[in-house]
């Protein structure tokens, strides 16, 4: 398993190690990958990946997808009972920042100049 990003790696691995991940976060900071597999969002903040969810086999076969938005993405445990064999997820769930993250946001728009 792992995740995909844009960013850089410095911000990526910040990324990984507030949240606790145990895998890699591969860096794409060229947008090529994104570009290619029709993932890339240049009208937002400079050019961000769409989210989204692969299953890839060991073959190379995608065995499931999911490109998501920004305010409803897959539900996790839909694609964990998916790898463990049951059917593939189709519910959606609603994505609410929490206070922090707005804090966070806001504090990030300051120091970059981001509006």
């Amino acid at each position: 398993m792992f995740a995909l990003s844009v960013d850089a790696p410095a911000q990526s691995q910040a990324l990984r190690t507030q949240l606790g991940l145990e895998f890699p976060i591969l860096c794409d900071t060229e947008h090529n990958v994104v570009r290619v597999w029709d993932l890339y969002n240049a009208r937002e903040r400079g050019g961000i990946a769409i989210p989204a969810v692969f299953v890839i086999e060991r073959d190379r076969r995608i065995a499931y997808r999911s490109i998501d938005g920004t305010a409803a993405r897959v539900r996790t445990d839909g694609v964990l009972e998916f790898l463990r064999g049951g059917s593939a997820p189709n519910a959606r769930a609603a994505i609410f920042p929490r206070f922090g993250d707005w804090i966070r946001a806001l504090g990030n728009a300051l120091r970059r100049g981001e509006q």
